[in-house]
């Protein structure tokens, strides 16, 4: 006969914890609003670093969190909030961009996932052209 309540006293336990863990965990999707979403560094020579940042503001009803970044360029190093920024708030996400070995124009993207509608990512981008570096004369001349 003791069975009976156990079962239901774990049953109960069991959706307090589950009722409790969702709580906690930021849910649903925001909006965002960035203060640009392309970077332009116009024209600079091979080799150059530039440090830039972007900036966003929650403006929706959940806490922000990016989960996840991903670049398609091995050149792009980012630092962006870990925690959540909450509704009416902003964070800088800073990016540095390595133009050695690169030529020409470039425009290397930056996926953030992230808990925004419509889609669950954002994208920012840097554009620019790249010179290449004048290689010195040898002593022969050329």
């Amino acid at each position: 006969m003791l069975r009976f309540p156990r079962l239901i006293l774990i049953l109960v336990c069991m959706i307090a914890a589950d009722l409790a863990w969702s709580q906690a965990q930021p849910t649903g999707l925001t909006t965002v609003v960035w203060n640009r979403d392309t970077l332009d560094f116009g024209v600079i020579e091979e080799g150059a670093i530039l440090l830039d940042s972007f900036s966003v503001t929650n403006t929706g009803p959940v806490p922000y969190q990016i989960r996840s970044v991903r670049s398609n360029c091995d050149c792009t190093v980012l630092r962006y909030p870990k925690t959540p920024v909450q509704p009416g708030k902003s964070a800088t996400i800073r990016v540095e961009f390595d133009s050695r070995g690169k030529a020409g124009m470039a425009q290397p993207g930056i996926i953030l996932y992230d808990n925004s509608t419509p889609n669950s990512r954002s994208i920012l981008y840097f554009k620019g052209r790249i010179m290449p570096r004048k290689k010195p004369k040898n002593a022969m001349g050329n």
